[in-house]
């Protein structure tokens, strides 16, 4: 939500976030409230915000329910889908009186996936397994929104679980035998590194993808619901089907890591972003501030 938020262009009325707030670089000097999962309560409320941005996925129902007795309004996302993504941005600037920037951001954001999807055309996905965690092997199930990210990219995970984080068993990976492997890490540098240690462990050798080093490393932003998940999937495509770029430099990249947009018609608010579980206010802020947990 803070990314969000910055690409909204009202980075301003931003009074607080969390410690993993790292993203755009100026994310990281704002007030922290602490972690998403145990947010200070106290800290949220010493900043005075007129609204807390929440995801379902991080926050406990008790933190919402905290801000509630408090008198703090609160707004919840739940993203399942890239499409999800681009309708909580909507709903977020509409709450922070900044429909017009709101348009123009999905509005990108959409003209940019509608144009991966032409070129991809007829192109079949390749299947691929998106790594979490290598051990204990974590993937991602089909609900959340980096399988539908993978969608979008010219992938389909092989992992079809109901989970959204799912424990998988080498033995089915190694029977399923993925085309790629795919990381995203921060710290892309860094990957080539763990592929080469899991070629040297029996249970992962057996993988074609490991053998051949078949593997993409994609920037972490695929693992957060705002728009710059567009450009990790514009990556992630170019890695996974050169041939479809080949008339385009593979290292290109059109971010949509915009930190200004049009300036809002309505007096800026104060706010700050939180990841709650469920919605306990949904007026629009035009004038307040906000925090993001």
């Amino acid at each position: 939500m803070t990314e969000t938020v910055y690409a909204l262009g009202v980075q301003d009325r931003l009074v607080g976030d969390t410690d993993y707030c790292d993203y755009p670089p100026d994310a990281q000097t704002k007030t922290k409230v602490g972690g998403a999962v145990n947010p200070s309560l106290e800290k949220i409320a010493s900043l005075h915000p007129d609204l807390v941005l929440v995801t379902k996925a991080l926050n406990l129902p008790e933190t919402v329910h905290s801000l509630d007795g408090l008198g703090i309004s609160s707004y919840a996302s739940d993203p399942h889908t890239v499409n999800d993504i681009l309708t909580s941005t909507l709903k977020v600037a509409d709450l922070l009186g900044v429909p017009e920037a709101g348009a123009m951001v999905t509005g990108e954001m959409q003209q940019r996936l509608n144009s991966l999807k032409r070129r991809l055309g007829s192109f079949p996905p390749r299947q691929a397994l998106f790594v979490v965690w290598t051990q204990p092997l974590i993937s991602v199930g089909r609900s959340t929104f980096i399988a539908d990210a993978l969608l979008h990219a010219g992938a389909v995970s092989i992992v079809d679980s109901s989970q959204d984080w799912p424990h998988v068993s080498l033995e089915e990976v190694a029977r399923l035998q993925p085309e790629y492997l795919i990381f995203a890490d921060s710290h892309s540098e860094t990957v080539p590194a763990q592929v080469d240690a899991l070629a040297t462990l029996p249970a992962w050798r057996i993988l074609n993808a490991v053998a051949n080093r078949r593997f993409a490393v994609i920037s972490d932003a695929v693992n957060r619901p705002a728009p710059r998940i567009v450009s990790a999937i514009e990556d992630l495509a170019r890695q996974l089907h050169p041939e479809v770029f080949a008339d385009k430099p593979t290292g290109a990249k059109e971010k949509i890591e915009k930190q200004t947009s049009p300036e809002p018609t309505k007096p800026p608010q104060n706010f700050v972003f939180v990841f709650p579980s469920q919605s306990t206010g949904t007026r629009s802020l035009a004038g307040g501030c906000a925090c993001a947990l």
